[in-house]
């Protein structure tokens, strides 16, 4: 019933209501009540839907299933079933600001209004406008059924905006959620009581301005998603500067689209002339690809992505912020592993920046938060045990002296204490690797993987921040390279950012110790707090769209979590009946 009422709905408003009306009126919802004892019969409508006898918390008003009757029912219990929507027998303008907000602005922060029971609310709303036009008293049952409605689209909904539609430890493994309280009751009755919903969603909804700034820019690319089907561009040779070539309108016409190239000229052109290298640059710069004006794979890929599927992209990282913690900290780091970017923070003020190398597709950077404790210099490197297997064994095999040269140890144990192993005394082609004898580890030095400094943050991934000696790798522009660990392109300016509460240690004094070649640890003296992200959409602070490879088609995971392509074509489908029925 529930999907033919939204069918009809979709394609004849009018007669939709008329219809829900009819099945309402056999429910004695349209029922006549004298004036008088209208607000007091509201009351009593509202102790019988909420009293019917119901299974597994399943309550059925208005043909709506709700969702949250654990905290809805308390909810009106404590009000003694007064209605909580209502100004004396119409609906209060707050009730009709969450309805405008669900039709209006709902998906623009990548949620579905019929997951807050729009079109039901559409409907009892025009039940009741249209009957005070006929100047016909309200049932008190429609008035009940649209409070009991309201509410449970309100705490269906702020749930949502506060912590997200679905739980991302059920899609990823290497995910684990910051999770938060929110007072969903107590938001409800301090918006009853100020009736300001913008003030209430504010409250809700992810505070920083990434988030806010990425919703607003959202309208933009609906309306470019919905102009059709999107040019692609032929691939072929890469395209340079100064080239004629018959791909280079289509190009054009794209970056003029995006926002990228300022204006189509008036007459068709096939040189790629230097304004439209200029674009081209931009594009890359805004896509984290490398921007040198040359059309190649990389850039004729990311241009070719349709608006539909970058819009899915935005509206996937908003539903990531909404997983997010509310409190970052005073001091914090933010490695973005899509960016390959680590941001640190002082007081919510950027103060420095760099390049980081992340985990491979195999072997990607877990999404995680956690305090970094000490910095330690000339490290260890203890080898994981897949990593010696699988990696370092064939080539031990090949020349035992491969550990040497590469100043390893073989230790016969775990601990810190374990003798070590004559890896001579090995005969390494009868070693399998579940018969891997003993542990690797790498000494300190300039050869060291680990390079010269390691940032520890205890986690349950095993995952930290170091140098690395393979220096020229930053110049890439992507960078999944590691096993997983952050590998770090300023790791001395990020050693004196967290260790500047300690007045020893110095850019010189740090750098003795490091040509020391002594293994050092160093606690902090305030502990810094350490976010790993992976947000692949974002608006910078001047209002630039940017889009970053899904290295480990984690948006593909979400878009299809979030039912995103359905709500889509649900949405297109009901606007084409809507102009076909008008």
């Amino acid at each position: 019933m529930i999907a033919l009422f939204r069918f009809v709905a979709a394609l004849f408003p009018h007669a939709a209501v008329a219809a829900f009306l009819w099945v309402a009126g056999i429910a004695g919802l349209v029922a006549v009540a004298p004036a008088a004892a209208q607000e007091e019969s509201v009351d009593a409508a509202l102790r019988h839907l909420l009293s019917q006898p119901r299974e597994d918390d399943d309550l059925f008003v208005a043909c709506e299933r709700l969702r949250s009757t654990r905290e809805l029912v308390p909810f009106y219990q404590d009000r003694r079933y007064a209605p909580a929507w209502l100004q004396g027998v119409e609906p209060s303008p707050v009730a009709r600001d969450l309805v405008r907000f669900l039709k209006d602005d709902v998906v623009n922060h990548g949620l579905n209004p019929e997951d807050y029971h729009l079109s039901c609310l559409k409907a009892l709303l025009y039940g009741i406008d249209e009957g005070r036009l006929r100047q016909r008293e309200t049932s008190p049952m429609l008035l009940a059924s649209l409070d009991v409605v309201l509410t449970d689209a309100f705490f269906i909904l702020f749930s949502h905006l506060s912590t997200g539609r679905v739980d991302p430890t059920a899609l990823d493994s290497q995910w684990m959620a910051h999770t938060h309280k929110t007072d969903l009751r107590a938001g409800l009755e301090e918006l009853l009581s100020h009736q300001d919903l913008p003030r209430t969603v504010r409250h809700f909804a992810p505070p920083d301005e990434d988030y806010w700034r990425l919703v607003a820019a959202v309208p933009a690319l609906r309306k470019i998603a919905a102009q059709g089907p999107w040019p692609v561009l032929p691939e072929g040779h890469s395209l340079h500067p100064g080239e004629k070539d018959a791909r280079v309108p289509i190009l054009r016409r794209q970056l003029y689209w995006l926002g990228d190239y300022p204006h189509l000229p008036s007459k068709p052109s096939d040189v790629y002339d230097a304004e439209l290298a200029k674009a081209v640059r931009r594009f890359q710069e805004r896509h984290g690809i490398g921007s040198d004006g040359v059309v190649g794979k990389k850039t004729t890929e990311a241009l070719n992505v349709s608006p539909q599927d970058r819009l899915f992209q935005m509206l996937a990282n908003l539903e990531r912020h909404r997983w997010l913690p509310r409190s970052w900290g005073d001091r914090y780091l933010v490695v973005n592993t899509a960016d390959y970017s680590l941001t640190a923070y002082e007081h919510g003020t950027k103060v420095l920046k760099m390049r980081v190398i992340v985990g491979g597709s195999a072997t990607s950077t877990p999404v995680f938060s956690e305090v970094m404790r000490y910095v330690e210099l000339n490290p260890y490197w203890n080898v994981p045990r897949s990593i010696a297997t699988e990696e370092l064994l064939p080539k031990i095999r090949r020349d035992p002296s491969y550990l040497e040269r590469h100043h390893y140890e073989l230790l016969s144990g775990s601990g810190e204490k374990s003798g070590r192993l004559d890896p001579w005394a090995i005969d390494w082609h009868q070693v399998r690797p579940e018969s891997f004898p003993g542990r690797l580890r790498q000494i300190p030095g300039p050869w060291n993987a680990l390079g010269r400094i390691k940032f520890v943050l205890p986690n349950r991934f095993n995952v930290y921040l170091h140098d690395t000696p393979d220096r020229h790798l930053f110049q890439r522009p992507h960078r999944a390279l590691s096993h997983g660990c952050i590998r770090l392109e300023k790791p001395l300016d990020l050693a004196l950012f967290v260790l500047q509460d300690d007045p020893r240690w110095t850019r010189e004094s740090l750098e003795k110790l490091i040509a020391s070649g002594k293994h050092h640890m160093i606690p902090l003296a305030k502990p810094c707090a350490v976010h790993l992200l992976y947000i692949t959409a974002w608006v910078s602070e001047d209002g630039t769209m940017h889009f970053r490879q899904d290295i480990y088609e984690r948006d593909k995971l979400l878009v299809g979590a979030l039912k995103l392509e359905k709500f889509a074509a649900e949405t297109t489908s009901n606007a084409q009946a809507q102009r076909q029925g008008g």
